[in-house]
């Protein structure tokens, strides 16, 4: 818009000055004629009395200036207001004027504005001679009347401009209202302080709710489905989990380790059982802040993991000492457990444990496997993504790790452990 009024004005500017020039011009012309027309033939000569009817001629400091000179370039007559006046710097302007056509110009030196009109005048029958009729005229009447014109036209483009502009910021704020309330109703639905899209909006924006309100509705019952095939699924588990755990009672003396390695998985599942139906029949997850030894979540880790990569041989080290873990134990069996079973999966036999305390509670885990691309590290902590196809799984491990650590405002950073493989360092808020 400013851009368009500048312009605006930059045109109005010019045509305004085109005017008042040929505003000038047209009355110096038809006082060169009002001259004409009071020209009188005196023998050879043309003559003009001393005071013409156009008062301007007649008074000193007018600015307006007559003059009028023969074929020769010689003074014939000249106004009572051009007494003074030297003209010797504007022969080249009289000079150019054209029989039978008035010629005007502006000239610099001295600022004046000329008008001169070359005519035949018929002495006799067969005598003729050239004159030229001269008017000056003063600028400054010009240069004031273009000045006042310039400042208010920019004083009144610059009140249009600040006016549209308010007028423009009010109806955009006016049009742009549903679009706020719109903001406001999609934070309370963020807040679960409503349902669903409800206000009165526009016929413009109007799908747009109704979409989004359909896009809310299948999300719920998504989540809502997901939660319910959870709850199933882990409900399902509970009875044939309590049958293993009542089996391994029965079992003889000389398989005491044996049941005893069976009773303790089977009670960590039965502890994973609940705690997943427990999340899937709540709207929201309620961490259980309780101080948790990590050393002994590791021990039990360890333990189980030992037996079930006792094949790969896999060296698992840990260096822990007395640090806790304040919140659920079991969100930190599922955080250790995953990272040091996918350590032990991916590596080459080496795995490593390091846990340090302080402002913050640190999980590191290192293995000497083939490492983690740098451009995957984002992707690789997303559900359902793996790297190794040929490895069993279904890459929810590292997903449900984000899962945890996001819900206690901790970080989790992916490196190139000093083992040769990927280092996962897990930082959680104490």
């Amino acid at each position: 818009m400013i851009l368009f009024l500048g312009l605006t004005g930059i045109v109005l500017d010019q045509a305004f000055r085109q005017s008042a020039w040929q505003n000038v011009e047209s009355t110096l012309t038809a006082q060169v004629y009002g001259l004409i027309a009071v020209a009188d033939q005196q023998g050879e000569l043309l003559y003009l009395p001393e005071a013409v009817q156009e008062p301007g001629f007649n008074r000193l400091g007018s600015g307006l200036f007559g003059l009028l000179l023969d074929s020769q370039g010689r003074e014939l007559w000249r106004s009572q207001s051009a007494v003074v006046i030297d003209y010797s710097r504007l022969v080249d302007e009289i000079e150019s004027a054209t029989l039978g056509e008035p010629v005007f110009t502006h000239s610099k030196v001295p600022d004046v504005f000329v008008l001169s009109y070359k005519v035949l005048w018929q002495l006799g029958p067969q005598q003729s001679s050239e004159y030229t009729f001269v008017v000056l005229r003063n600028p400054d009447a010009y240069e004031d009347e273009v000045t006042s014109f310039r400042g208010s036209l920019w004083f009144w483009l610059a009140v249009v401009v600040i006016g549209l502009t308010v007028v423009q910021w009010l109806v955009m704020r006016w049009g742009l209202s549903p679009l706020s309330r719109l903001a406001d109703e999609l934070r309370s639905l963020e807040s679960r302080e409503g349902s669903l899209l409800t206000g009165d909006y526009p016929t413009e924006i109007e799908g747009v709710t109704r979409n989004l309100n359909l896009l809310i509705t299948a999300e719920r019952a998504q989540r809502e489905k997901y939660r319910t095939t959870l709850a199933d699924l882990a409900h399902s588990l509970k009875t044939p989990l309590s049958i293993l755990s009542n089996t391994t009672t029965r079992l003889s003396d000389q398989q005491e380790e044996t049941a005893q390695l069976i009773t303790d998985q089977v009670h960590r599942m039965n502890d994973l059982v609940s705690y997943q139906l427990e999340r899937a029949v709540t709207s929201a997850s309620q961490i259980a802040r309780q101080a948790v030894p990590v050393s002994a979540c590791a021990k039990r880790l360890e333990q189980a993991l030992s037996k079930v990569y006792q094949a790969e041989q896999v060296d698992l080290s840990m260096v822990v000492g007395d640090e806790t873990f304040y919140g659920d134990e079991r969100d930190l069996m599922e955080l250790l457990g995953n990272l040091l079973d996918n350590a032990c999966k991916y590596g080459n036999g080496t795995v490593r444990l390091t846990v340090f305390g302080g402002e913050a509670l640190l999980l590191i885990v290192e293995d000497d496997g083939p490492g983690i691309p740098k451009e995957r590290h984002g992707l690789i902590m997303e559900r359902g993504t793996r790297l190794d196809s040929d490895t069993p799984g279904q890459g929810i491990g590292l997903a449900v790790v984000s899962e945890i650590v996001a819900r206690y405002g901790g970080d989790v950073a992916i490196d190139d452990a000093e083992l040769g493989g990927a280092k996962f360092t897990v930082t959680l808020p104490l």
